[in-house]
This record gives C-alpha cells, structure tokens and sequence, in this order.
C-alpha cells in the first residue's frame, strides 16, 4: 500500500486473468485483509480479501454508509475500521448488513485459489 496526503492509500492493481481474478490461497495469512484495485471504465475499484479462521472472503473497500467520503477500511488490532466514522468490526465476523458493514465482494475458492469475476467487482462502480 502507498498512502498519500488525501487520506486513502493507493492499492496493488488486480491483474485478472481473462474475465476473472485468481489469488493464490498459500499467500494469504489469516486475519490479514489484502487490499487491490482494479481499474474499470477509468475508475479505480477498491476491494480486499480475507481470510479468516478457515474461509476466504471478499469486500468492496466500501460501505452503504460512507462510501460517498471514499475513505474504505483499515485493519485495527483483530477489527476492521471504516475511516470515515470509526465504526469497527470484528474479522471474524463481517458478513452483517446495514451500518457501516463492508459490501459483500463474491468470491470462490477453487482448487488452490481464491477467485472473483471482474463482472462482480463491475457491480461496485457507483462506490467508487
């Protein structure tokens, strides 16, 4: 990650490979969320995947709430914080709705790899 003064650090740029993006399952650590972007009609996506206690899951760097801010998440000890308000999260848990809760990023495991379709991470746009 490289932060700049405006607050929200620039992201690795996600390389998809054909219509979907692979992330190997060995390089992520647990409770450890990885942030990418991915570059889409000339906006850039945010997003990051966790794996936690087992499961692999994905999230837009975004909420319902204060996406408008353009702010995302940072890790906080064993929580996730929305930057714009202070709301934390337990990693383990992330998957409430309402508030300040990051969207929900469709993802699959397959075989040794994490996978989401750029169609997906599409569907975040008016976020970003």
């Amino acid at each position: 990650m490289v932060f700049s003064c405006s607050g929200k650090p620039t992201y690795t740029e996600a390389r998809p490979s054909g219509e979907e993006l692979r992330f190997a399952l060995e390089s992520l650590r647990d409770g450890e969320p990885v942030f990418h972007s991915l570059m889409h009609e000339g906006k850039r996506i945010d997003f990051f995947v966790l794996k936690i206690n087992g499961r692999v899951e994905s999230y837009f760097d975004a909420c319902a709430k204060c996406y408008p801010k353009k702010l995302g998440y940072r890790k906080d000890g064993d929580y996730l914080k929305c930057v714009a308000c202070g709301q934390r999260y337990p990693l383990e848990d992330l998957r409430g709705t309402g508030s300040c809760y990051p969207l929900k990023l469709p993802g699959r495991v397959v075989g040794d790899s994490y996978v989401i379709d750029k169609a997906d991470i599409a569907k975040g746009f008016r976020y970003f």
